[in-house]
């Protein structure tokens, strides 16, 4: 019993030290703990449904000419795999992306990360997080925290595929119906190798309400302060989580030829993680 317990506790103690390898170092007197809500390894053959969406119900079309089919998306090889592909007999989309949602919507503060690879095509491959109006009396407020938005192919846009960029914002409607976006962008910085070339861990700390701390490759890059125009605790709501590729429309779409090569076509999620912090 010894000698098979001992490998096993050293395999415990190992695939924990991996878990926390990425996380900032807590404040004195807390600890970090997995949110299994927000956390996938990703094994196995399938989606599990009772953490994700194939298809995410909170953004159901996305922009055109991509829209969300649940069938780009697939587990394997230890691996969420979303794969972009033509898309036919459609009136307003030619594309197939994906958007994976969490099942749960109550990310609030903490430590969330991925691992991944991006596309190397010109659709993004993204992290991030966002919620929905939180009444249904006007005015309404929604909030957005993108963690990583990437291209791996640039064609006219900016380069997305070796600057990391991160941003806040904070969607608001009056009850006239007057539409005011307010933005905070951090501060960019290097990817290397480019994002679509090796995978990558994409970190963000959201340490509370005005602060969100922004890390790559377990390493801190930047930190944003989401705008205080409609309130002084721009983001003390919880918010969901998507994994999505979609098409923007500041860049040219990959075409049917790009799309149809498999070895660029898809975005690859090694794993998913979310911590939060409890008193020691």
């Amino acid at each position: 019993m010894k000698f098979t317990r001992t490998p096993i506790l050293f395999i415990t103690f190992i695939f924990c030290s991996i878990l926390s390898a990425q996380t900032p170092e807590p404040p004195e007197g807390f600890k970090w703990v997995i949110n299994e809500n927000f956390t996938d390894e990703f094994e196995g053959n399938a989606l599990d449904t009772g953490k994700w969406h194939a298809r995410s119900p909170y953004w159901v079309d996305g922009r055109p000419p991509a829209t969300f089919r649940d069938y780009s998306v697939s587990v394997k090889n230890g691996n969420l795999q979303i794969k972009n592909s033509v898309l036919k007999n459609d009136e307003k989309y030619t594309i197939a992306g994906g958007a994976v949602a969490s099942v749960a919507k109550d990310a609030l503060y903490g430590y969330f990360e991925t691992r991944m690879k991006a596309s190397s095509i010109s659709m993004s491959s993204t992290f991030w997080l966002k919620n929905k109006p939180d009444t249904k009396e006007c005015p309404f407020e929604v909030q957005e925290l993108d963690i990583v938005e990437v291209v791996g192919q640039q064609k006219k846009g900016g380069d997305f595929r070796t600057k990391l960029r991160s941003n806040t914002h904070t969607f608001y409607t009056d009850c006239d119906g007057t539409k005011t976006v307010k933005s905070q962008k951090g501060v960019i910085s290097e990817i290397n190798p480019p994002a679509d070339e090796a995978y990558h861990v994409y970190g963000c700390w959201w340490v509370d309400a005005n602060t969100i701390k922004i890390y790559l490759d377990g390493e801190y890059r930047t930190t944003m302060h989401p705008s205080t125009f409609f309130r002084d605790t721009p983001f003390n709501r919880p918010m969901y989580m998507h994994l999505v590729t979609e098409t923007y429309n500041w860049e040219t779409p990959p075409t049917p030829e790009e799309l149809a090569d498999d070895s660029r076509n898809t975005t690859y999620y090694d794993w998913v993680r979310a911590y939060t912090l409890i008193p020691n």
